[in-house]
């Protein structure tokens, strides 16, 4: 008698278990809003001319639209030349290059959550650490702060050199000194005193840098050598090699245990540890200057395109799986620039 009192006891919390993991699964299986699970793609538009835009994919490619944040807020412009965009949370920030602001938007449901403005001068990239959006400025040369989630202004870091992208890496900031091909350093900052810690040299023609378990990784290219650092954030001191061989690199994204880059009409690859440029293409492309992988970002295996087709036509998205097989090809948005993962 008492054993079947145990049985049925331990039949009763099973069942109670069981449907609670099958609720819990259920919950975590509804989408946030209508661009949670996909793919978003920032189309900076035409210079001058406020016509930049947002498509989404989603995961599995069956949906596509473009326009995403004019859909969800028609009476808002998004403005001239989308340049970035980075995450905190449910919230998305989307640098307005030309338009000297900082959109704010819910990243699941795209509705407008607010505007930056202030202190804004010609802002670059972005990225939240501790609950403050760090933005780079090209024009005032400086980084300014502001609190993520009430979007007031806090306080500037003049670097009084290049503002360009800039990655968190060990509780710092790494801001990479150089665009357009030009420039050849990195700057740490602590968030925490405002201070610059560190200048790192680097190649001349930075244009990439990306942070991955602790290890800040910087790309560098121009007409005589392609050049790879590895900045350890613990001690900021940088080991490098390069090719002579494979010049002008650009395009870097660091994926799980790869490295992913472009030079020229060609994708290459390597592993994060290698001590040596991979030189054999894994995709090669017909190649049109400053047209051609005007936006590439690795997400989940899949290779992301983008050809800007000389802004005078619509953008065109190609995405290929890791063997460089053409998966699929969507037409979005003037001067497509870069994807993210939105999930």
């Amino acid at each position: 008698m008492k054993f079947k009192k145990h049985y049925v006891s331990i039949l009763a919390i099973a069942f109670l278990f069981a449907s609670c993991t099958k609720d819990d699964v259920a919950e975590n299986d509804v989408p946030l809003g209508a661009y949670d699970n996909g793919i978003l793609i920032l189309n900076e538009g035409n210079y001058g001319t406020p016509n930049a835009s947002i498509s989404y994919i989603s995961n599995d490619f069956l949906t596509f639209q473009n326009n995403i944040f004019l859909t969800v807020n028609p009476t808002k412009v998004l403005g001239d030349v989308a340049q970035s965009m980075s995450f905190d949370n449910d919230k998305a920030y989307i640098v307005i290059n030309n338009s000297n602001k900082v959109e704010v938007v819910n990243r699941y449901t795209f509705e407008s959550l607010g505007t930056i403005t202030e202190n804004i001068k010609n802002p670059r990239f972005s990225v939240v650490l501790n609950g403050k959006l760090y933005v780079t400025n090209a024009t005032s040369k400086a980084i300014t702060i502001y609190d993520a989630t009430t979007f007031s202004y806090i306080a500037s870091i003049e670097l009084n050199k290049t503002a360009e992208k800039i990655v968190t890496a060990n509780g710092k900031l790494y801001v990479m000194n150089g665009a357009y091909g030009y420039g050849n350093q990195v700057t740490v900052v602590n968030p925490t005193t405002k201070a610059i810690v560190s200048t790192i040299t680097v190649e001349e023609g930075v244009n990439s840098i990306e942070e991955k378990n602790g290890v800040v990784y910087v790309l560098c290219g121009n007409s005589a050598r392609s050049k790879l650092f590895k900045i350890n954030s613990s001690s900021d001191t940088a080991t490098s090699f390069e090719s002579t061989t494979l010049t002008g690199s650009l395009n870097m994204d660091v994926e799980g245990d790869k490295i992913y880059y472009t030079s020229g009409a060609g994708v290459y690859v390597m592993n994060t540890t290698a001590t040596s440029f991979s030189e054999t293409a894994l995709i090669s492309v017909a190649y049109t200057p400053y047209s051609t992988f005007y936006g590439f970002n690795v997400i989940d295996g899949n290779i992301y395109t983008a050809d800007a087709n000389g802004f005078t036509a619509d953008g065109t998205v190609t995405v290929y799986n890791s063997t460089g097989t053409v998966v699929k090809t969507f037409t979005v948005g003037k001067g497509p620039n870069s994807f993210y993962s939105n999930k």
